[in-house]
């Protein structure tokens, strides 16, 4: 498995509508955490112009790990004791290996594994 690093980003709590307005910038990574929070990997400060009392902060508390197909599928046979979401893109999150993580699920079967810095090196000793 492929080690976890920290990622760049932003934390924005806004409303949801606005959020699916949001010109994100080129580049950039939208995670719906859920429908009123988004986590935006990449370097470029977002605005949310349909919400004008939105917040938006860096976000340093993520690390990720890129896995291909192949890799979801072991890490789900072997360290998730959840269903995985049939419908993809989809975000699952659950215990992976017994750490809260979360998978970006990607339409071709590959996924971005986040999890929180601080639990980075327990799920990659449990993983390896």
């Amino acid at each position: 498995m492929p080690a976890c690093e920290p990622l760049v980003g932003w934390r924005i709590i806004a409303d949801p509508t606005a959020l699916d307005q949001a010109p994100w910038p080129a580049g950039s990574h939208v995670v719906r955490i859920s429908p009123d929070d988004v986590f935006l990997i990449g370097a470029a400060e977002p605005t949310v112009p349909a919400d004008p009392h939105a917040i938006v902060t860096p976000e340093h508390g993520f690390a990720g790990a890129s896995l291909t197909a192949d890799e979801v599928d072991h890490t789900a046979l072997h360290h998730i004791e959840w269903q995985l979401p049939a419908v993809r893109p989809a975000l699952a999150q659950g215990q992976i290996a017994g750490v809260p993580a979360k998978l970006v699920l990607h339409a071709d079967g590959s996924a971005l594994l986040l999890v929180a810095c601080a639990a980075r090196h327990e799920l990659e000793d449990r993983l390896a």
